[in-house]
């Protein structure tokens, strides 16, 4: 694994567009990412630098034979050619800019040309890599992170509303927007090409469409999955000396682990987190199970919630933008322990977006019958909001949705739009408060409004990339770890996508044919649509955490006297909002109070920090 960054110089007479002191600045913040070296490459228009892990990436920044064309690479091929990172250059000597479509496996590429003073950028099909860039006059700047983007000194960090307002919807900041105005995130399957004529972004692969195939039976399109599956493991293994795996015991990463045994001769090594406060929701000891079962060395952390497992400043500087996610904690806490053991370690991650694992997956197959019924959503959308009971708000929301997009947020939306509307000041409320559905809308392009199919097309391209594959690549390479997930492989997605969506939640049980895959596999407690309902890795536990850290995180930032975000939120209903939370007698903004949160933090700690002020 690597972290990328450089400055190309866009248009005009051949110059060195940085001295090498930035440079070494930009790559130095990456050393996270690569601790073991570092390396770059400098002409006129072009500064290239990328830092390595041990043997990884040997012989960065890879040339052609003539050396015109340079590369650098961060990310792993599972090709079943043997195609490697080092043979990247001569890929696009025969096939030019559409190199990337024969390319399997998780990237963020750089790739310059000399001789045609040309430069693109390429990241994988799903966004399991990060990549970012800005213009600076005639200059291009691009990371694997935010924060190497502003080390160069090229890039203002004047704010985003539009982004901050989808960030206090959804809790993270979809893509291409980013807490900043100057700098844009690269949208999965795509490739940016710099060149005299400027930028221009251009899709490679977009994120397959339902196509349900209803001649296929549910037993057939199981086999299809688990030989999939199974041979997406199998490329993923390639190269490794052993098999790890985060493990929770639930379906997804239980079925990894099941594969990665019987396709490996040594142990697995399985790593578990959990709080100790989680009651039921513990996971300990169903990853304990699945361990045991497969003759795996298994390895679990328990963490009190009342820890300051660790400093927020820490995580957010790891992070690179907010993000109100509880789970980035625990993953950071774990793959701390997980890098002790081993270098690479399996993920279940993006089966719940494929198959429908989460509980707003359910509400949308159940939305789906009640559009069956004559007459019902109209019903719904008739109710007067002042009848209906606070708790059930979302849920009305719900059913009364017109479009995937806006029953999208009111799925999942974090702080309400009244919470919103108390608290914002200046910019952002001079926002309609719909940036959010916005981004959502943009990813539709005329779907048929199936609304499980709809929503898990959407989930895939919005909460899977910049939420959960955001903080699986900051908190697993904060630690120098690979992180490898075989449910995304994109010939495995795209078989998912000819599965009609009444397969993956049926008579509401969900992943329906993923358990059927499963069945022989796994055993029948794990199968079992009896299992806790999934909710998502320490979803549940915000609430309670948010409580426990009253003389912690909640009173050194929200209750601070003056706040950064008080530019344009209202400081004084905000601490009143916080304090009747935590008294009890107002509970109903628990996950918009955390994403305010998380947003200070980076705004107090992460920016000035990563400008050079603190």
């Amino acid at each position: 694994m690597a972290g990328i960054c450089g400055v190309v110089q866009i248009a005009g007479p051949p110059r060195r567009p940085i001295t090498t002191e930035v440079l070494e600045r930009m790559a130095a913040v990456l050393t996270h990412r690569g601790p073991h070296s570092v390396a770059t490459y400098v002409d006129d228009g072009v500064a290239l630098a990328v830092r390595l892990r041990a043997e990884d990436g040997k012989g960065q920044p890879y040339p052609n034979d003539s050396g015109s064309v340079r590369c650098i690479v961060d990310g792993e091929l599972y090709d079943e050619s043997g195609t490697t990172l080092e043979a990247i250059p001569d890929l696009y000597e025969r096939g030019g800019n559409d190199f990337p479509q024969r390319l399997r496996g998780k990237f963020a590429i750089a790739l310059h040309d000399q001789a045609k003073r040309q430069t693109l950028l390429v990241r994988d099909r799903l966004g399991i890599k990060p990549l970012y860039y800005a213009r600076a006059g005639d200059l291009f700047v691009f990371g694997s992170e935010l924060k190497s983007v502003l080390a160069s000194g090229l890039v203002p960090a004047e704010l985003d509303y539009e982004a901050i307002d989808a960030y206090l919807t959804l809790g993270y900041v979809p893509t291409p927007r980013t807490p900043l105005k100057a700098v844009a995130k690269l949208s999965p399957g795509c490739r940016l090409i710099v060149d005299e004529a400027g930028l221009r972004v251009e899709p490679y692969w977009t994120f397959p469409r339902p196509a349900p195939d209803f001649a296929v039976g549910e037993r057939e399109f199981a086999d299809r999955l688990l030989e999939a599956l199974e041979k997406s493991v199998r490329l993923h293994l390639r190269g490794a000396d052993e098999a790890a795996a985060v493990l929770s015991g639930g379906l997804d990463s239980s079925f990894i682990v099941a594969l990665l045994a019987r396709n490996t001769s040594k142990p697995v090594k399985t790593f578990t987190v959990g709080f100790a406060e989680a009651g039921e929701q513990n996971e300990i000891g169903d990853a304990r199970f699945v361990s045991q079962t497969f003759g795996a060395e298994h390895h679990d952390l328990e963490l009190s919630q009342r820890e300051r497992i660790v400093e927020l400043p820490q995580l957010s500087w790891h992070l690179d933008e907010p993000l109100a996610d509880l789970s980035s904690l625990g993953l950071f806490a774990l793959s701390r322990l997980v890098a002790e053991e081993t270098g690479a370690a399996f993920s279940g991650q993006g089966s719940d977006q494929l198959f429908g694992g989460y509980r707003k997956h359910s509400a949308a197959a159940i939305v789906g019958l009640f559009k069956r019924i004559p007459g019902a959503t109209t019903a719904a959308r008739a109710v007067p909001a002042r009848l209906i009971p606070e708790r059930l708000t979302r849920a009305a929301q719900t059913l009364a949705a017109t479009d995937p997009a806006t029953r999208l947020i009111a799925m999942s939306g974090r702080a309400s739009g009244d919470l919103r509307q108390r608290l914002a000041l200046r910019e952002l409320a001079a926002l309609d408060g719909r940036s959010a559905e916005r981004a959502a809308r943009s990813r539709l392009d005329g779907l048929v409004d199936d609304p499980l199919a709809a929503a898990l097309f959407l989930d895939a391209q919005l909460e899977l990339v910049d939420d959960m594959l955001h903080y699986f690549d900051r908190a697993t390479m904060a630690h120098s770890l690979e992180m490898r997930m075989p449910f995304l492989d994109h010939h495995f997605v795209e078989l998912t996508a000819t599965i009609p969506a009444s397969l993956k939640i049926k008579r509401l049980r969900n992943r329906h044919v993923l358990r059927l895959a499963a069945d022989g596999v796994l055993p029948s407690r794990v199968i079992s649509d009896k299992e806790k309902t999934k909710i998502g890795f320490f979803h549940s536990a915000v609430d309670s955490w948010f409580r426990a850290q009253i003389s912690g995180a909640v009173s050194d930032y929200l209750l601070n006297d003056t706040l950064a975000c008080g530019d344009f939120l209202d400081q004084k209903e905000l601490q009143a909002v916080v304090r009747r939370h935590l008294a009890g007698t107002d509970t109903e903004n628990t996950y918009g109070l955390f994403a305010i949160l998380m947003l200070e933090v980076w705004l107090s700690s992460y920016v000035p920090r990563a400008l050079g002020q603190g």
